[in-house]
């Protein structure tokens, strides 16, 4: 049998009168403590409930109250499922000692995977779900690279990222695929020497090359767009249909993302206005309904959602939107298979698209960067670069012309 229990440490009183607050975990009559980051007056402790009280405290001295029961309950849950692991690993054989020996290693945050894993949780709290995924799939990957082994930051170093590169690539990964862990590592390593987890000079990161491959072309003409808008689905499951909407919405609105057409409430509905905030950098951007656009607007209003579009319901979590983004996303490339395209079709497609007609109708680039809701006109032109060589070529054959 495992006790544990909430306390005051009355053994180690502060000079204001305060104990620390531990909890006690007792097993084979051996005990240990874990201490936490607080410290209360004896008052402040119920002992039958096992939790802080407020008595008497201002505002600031009851969030501290709250805060340190809510961490008091989950280490609780973490030490219970601490005790149930060990159970099923060793039976009844496992010491007071282990549990403290696992329960430190799963909070010692110099080690990469536990501090990932805190940063991981902070930005699902946060609701920063896209990010959390980012890099939970990369914690992911290197998790595999190390096969088992504890690995700490100090460890870290470029030689190491070599062998983490020649690992993805010998598992055939592609090299934006490779580009992408690299990216989202780096940011993880930044924010542990933000957080001074970090203390080391050297910077792992600093001579690899992180540069994504060019991509192939992901925008297509005018005249597929129409045909996209023009394609008689009427014999197809509602999905498709509503996957060839999206794709259409995405492109009368600049290119809106996907996760941002998931999210957009009746709220965002303004007038003749459609006013948001990108999920992936909380710009603010203010779109002008037109007349296409009001068309599937007012296609897919329910008042039973709170949704302007129908790919969430209200109370939906996350992982329903990832759930619901995998099914659209195969539908628009099964559309565009029956278009017979030359590329695959994806709701990105739109947004490249919108780029390019608006550049060929000789939209500025610092426009498109402002409609797009790009941070520097520099993104604009990656997209344009990759995707629109046209104008150059005319230009080259109007300089060689000209010699004639």
């Amino acid at each position: 049998m495992t006790s544990i229990t909430p306390r005051l440490n009355r053994s180690r009183e502060g000079r204001d009168g305060s104990y620390p607050l531990v909890i006690q975990i007792i097993r084979h009559r051996k005990k240990r403590e874990i201490y936490t980051p607080y410290r209360f007056w004896e008052a402040e402790f119920n002992t039958r409930l096992e939790m802080v009280e407020n008595v008497g405290g201002n505002r600031r001295r009851l969030l501290i109250v709250r805060e340190a029961n809510e961490y008091l309950i989950y280490i609780k849950k973490e030490l219970e499922a601490i005790c149930g692991s060990l159970e099923a690993d060793k039976g009844s054989a496992y010491t007071v000692d282990d549990i403290v020996n696992v329960y430190n290693y799963h909070n010692d945050l110099s080690q990469v995977l536990v501090y990932a894993d805190s940063v991981i949780a902070g930005l699902e709290n946060k609701g920063r779900q896209g990010t959390a995924a980012n890099y939970r799939s990369a914690r992911r990957a290197f998790e595999m690279f190390l096969d088992g082994r504890p690995f700490s930051f100090e460890e870290l170093t470029p030689e190491v990222l070599d062998r983490f590169v020649t690992f993805l690539r010998e598992r055939g990964n592609r090299p934006n695929t490779v580009s992408f862990y690299l990216r989202q590592w780096r940011a993880i390593y930044n924010r542990a020497c933000a957080d001074h987890v970090v203390f080391s000079d050297q910077k792992p990161f600093r001579r690899l090359n992180l540069k994504e491959e060019v991509t192939s072309k992901r925008a297509i003409s005018r005249e597929k767009i129409a045909q996209i808008e023009c394609v008689d689905l009427t014999a197809c499951h509602a999905d498709m249909q509503l996957a060839r909407d999206l794709f259409l919405f995405s492109f009368y609105t600049r290119g809106m993302s996907f996760v941002d057409m998931c999210y957009l409430n009746k709220e965002n509905l303004q007038g003749n206005y459609l006013r948001y905030k990108r999920q992936k950098t909380g710009q603010e951007l203010q779109i002008r309904i037109e007349k296409d656009l009001r068309v599937l607007i007012d296609r897919y209003a329910s008042p039973l959602s709170d949704y302007l579009l129908p790919m969430l319901r209200n109370g939906d979590r996350y992982q329903d939107y990832r759930r619901r983004q995998r099914r659209l996303n195969k539908l628009i490339r099964e559309l565009g298979d029956r278009l017979q395209l030359d590329m695959p079709l994806t709701f990105y497609v739109a947004r490249h698209s919108w780029a390019t007609l608006a550049h060929e109708n000789d939209v500025p680039v610092s426009v498109i960067s402002d409609c797009m809701g790009h941070t520097s006109e520099k993104t604009t032109r990656i997209y344009l670069d990759r995707i629109d060589t046209k104008r150059l070529d005319r230009a080259n054959r109007l300089v060689i012309n000209s010699l004639r």
